[in-house]
């Protein structure tokens, strides 16, 4: 299980900074967003030094940790009573600079005076690695500057007084039995050593002279750049046009951003309304400025297998890219096709998962199969989803232009791809790997993904008068849609059954990604073969005790807590089911279905909006990555079609 889920994550498309619920930066990316996580993990502390005692941000404080509305700058609280002491915090990226910005409101709750002192400890992996990195005080600047190769990092604040770092240390860490200049704060003093080299970490204090009752404030940033010249020009910055004013411009522009979109929200509960735009938000956050988007910052996953989820999944980024649409956001989906256009291989399919910069990713699928077959190590689903996401996009926006672009790539080097990628025999597609990524076969949730993909092709075909292409690609649709009914059908048991594996075992697990064969249109919602598909899988699959929610599949155990639950709820899978209820609605009243699962997501995310990959049947903690933005943008969606829906149904 994640034990420090991700409560707070700001960024602007190339910095991104995450928080946990100790208030710790747990994850900090740049230049690209998920790539060269320059934290790793590692927490970057705030603590408080007063009256001679120590105490760093944790169990022994109060902490709650929210976004201020419709922003990306935070809004957190930390109170210690045995203290006196309360925090306020906020914390940002600024919008259009490589800054993360702090500002820590200190409030003295006794009456009497008091030296508070806070502490801010730094502890760069820079590119990821432990070893090689520089930490010195720069006097010229009166900075903390963390550098190696082209990577530099400079720390500096102010009080509210004016005045800057009060004391600082630089020192080893992570080796010889030492722990890091974070444990040498504890006593209220840090040494002032200038510089270190190796592992290395920093911190660094401002003092407070506070009156009985009073409030006073530390500011303080991280400037980031390729070079130290760029790291003193954005110090300068903040020097000059003070955090107040940077922080108030990035959570105007936010705000500004959030709310361009012009759906009426009216009609929705005021904490589905506030839990849309905050999943908005989120997600721009995992977008990099140069196209890719991410499925999750958060490093924890490296405890488990050490890797992460911070690559661009075709499939999971498809699926964001039609959240943005529906939304109203076509900038950042068109930054995600064009990225697609320049990764898609010659041969017309997507690798399992990117790298921000376009480079391949890790993978754990074979190119061969138990049989000692070689198989081709992709998952069909992930091609066909952007190209059904490109078209979803074209259907709303009409740019031609911007289509006429990517079109030889990502449509006609792709459809005949998929043409191509069949068995002739059966009319289905060869064996890849399914939704989930553990197992290679011929599944129906990716048939269902490729029918689609195959239709969305040929009607590309017909905005560009290739009827040749159009009629190709809509017979061999037309075929494998009747293939998946003629072989991914089992009629004794009435709903469609999971796959077929290389070896002819039919698989007829219960699995919720058998929604795939309505939500991409190959399917109607409302046909029995999906009727009675959607009603075993909300049968067997709906958790009765605890929380509630859907499970991936039956006898799932990944991460599972319980055998008495089919596996642990999902998000997006409990919203396919609330999808499936919007398609089928045939009155308010029957909508309500779908809400009601709505506020059971809003319900069951942190206090600060952020939603899970899953969470615990029994108390709904997170599970597995947090953030997961999958989950955000199925959330979106489904809100999106319960608008559309619930107009339609209004209206008539």
């Amino acid at each position: 299980m994640n034990a420090m889920p991700r409560e707070i994550v700001v960024g602007n498309g190339c910095l991104s900074v995450a928080l946990d619920k100790r208030m710790m930066v747990r994850d900090f990316t740049f230049p690209l967003v998920g790539l060269e996580n320059h934290a790793v993990g590692h927490p970057f502390r705030l603590g408080v030094w007063v009256d001679g005692s120590f105490s760093w941000i944790g169990d022994d404080w109060d902490v709650s940790m929210k976004y201020l509305p419709e922003t990306l700058v935070s809004k957190c609280s930390a109170t210690n009573r045995k203290l006196g002491l309360e925090l306020e915090v906020n914390d940002a990226v600024y919008s259009f600079l490589d800054l993360y910005l702090r500002k820590v409101a200190v409030t003295n709750k006794v009456d009497r005076k008091r030296e508070v002192r806070v502490f801010f400890s730094h502890d760069f992996h820079i590119y990821g690695e432990d070893s090689g990195d520089t930490v010195m005080y720069e006097p010229s600047l009166q900075s903390i500057i963390h550098y190696k190769r082209k990577r530099y990092f400079l720390v500096n604040g102010m009080t509210d007084e004016g005045n800057g770092i009060y004391e600082f240390a630089t020192g080893q860490k992570e080796s010889f039995g030492r722990e890091g200049t974070w444990k040498d704060a504890e006593d209220g003093v840090l040494g002032g050593n200038p510089i270190a080299q190796g592992a290395v970490d920093s911190t660094v204090s401002f003092k407070l002279e506070m009156t009985p009752k009073s409030a006073s404030t530390v500011y303080y940033w991280i400037a980031c750049g390729r070079n130290i010249e760029k790291v003193k020009e954005l110090n300068a910055v903040a020097k000059n046009t003070g955090t107040e004013q940077l922080l108030l411009e990035t959570e105007n522009y936010w705000s500004a951003w959030v709310n361009k979109q012009s759906l009426n929200l009216s009609i929705l509960p005021k904490e589905v309304t506030r839990m849309f735009k905050t999943s908005l938000l989120i997600m721009r956050t995992h977008v990099d400025n140069h196209g890719a988007i991410i499925s999750s910052c958060d490093s924890d996953v490296l405890q488990f297998n050490r890797d992460t989820y911070s690559y661009m999944w075709p499939r999971d980024a498809a699926i964001c890219a039609l959240a943005f649409d529906m939304a109203g956001f076509q900038e950042v989906s068109r930054l995600f096709f064009e990225f697609c256009n320049r990764v898609i291989s010659d041969e017309g399919y997507f690798r399992h998962k990117y790298w921000s910069d376009g480079s391949v990713g890790s993978s754990w699928h074979a190119l061969v199969n138990a049989e000692g077959q070689a198989q081709l190590p992709i998952q069909l689903d992930e091609t066909a989803l952007v190209v059904y996401a490109l078209w979803k996009h074209f259907q709303k926006y009409r740019d031609l232009e911007f289509i006429s672009r990517v079109y030889p790539r990502l449509v006609v080097k792709t459809s005949e791809f998929m043409q191509n990628y069949r068995d002739e025999d059966t009319g289905l597609p060869k064996p890849s790997f399914d939704i989930w990524e553990e197992k290679a076969g011929v599944f129906t949730s990716t048939a269902a993904c490729v029918c689609s993909a195959l239709s969305s092709a040929a009607k590309f075909a017909k905005v560009f008068y290739d009827s040749k292409h159009q009629e190709d690609l809509n017979s061999t649709a037309a075929q494998m849609k009747e293939a998946v009914v003629t072989r991914l059908y089992d009629g004794k048991l009435k709903r469609f059954i999971r796959g077929i594996y290389p070896n002819g075992h039919r698989d007829v697990t219960i699995d919720s990604s058998l929604a795939f064969t309505f939500l991409t249109d190959t399917f109607d919602a409302e046909s029995n073969e999906v009727n009675e598909t959607m009603k075993a899988i909300r049968e067997r699959l709906w958790i009765d005790s605890g929380i509630g929610g859907l499970a991936r599949y039956e006898n799932d155990e990944y991460h599972r807590v319980s055998k008495e639950n089919q596996g642990n709820p999902w998000f997006i899978c409990t919203l396919w089911l609330a999808r499936w209820h919007i398609k089928t609605a045939n009155s308010l009243e029957d909508l309500k279905k779908a809400l009601d699962i709505l506020v059971w997501v809003v319900k069951y995310s942190l206090p600060s909006g952020v939603l899970a990959e899953q969470v615990n049947p029994y108390d709904a903690s997170p599970i597995s990555v947090s953030p997961l933005i999958w989950s955000h943008a199925e959330f979106v969606i489904a809100v999106c079609e319960y608008l559309e829906k619930y107009q339609l149904l209004s209206s008539s």
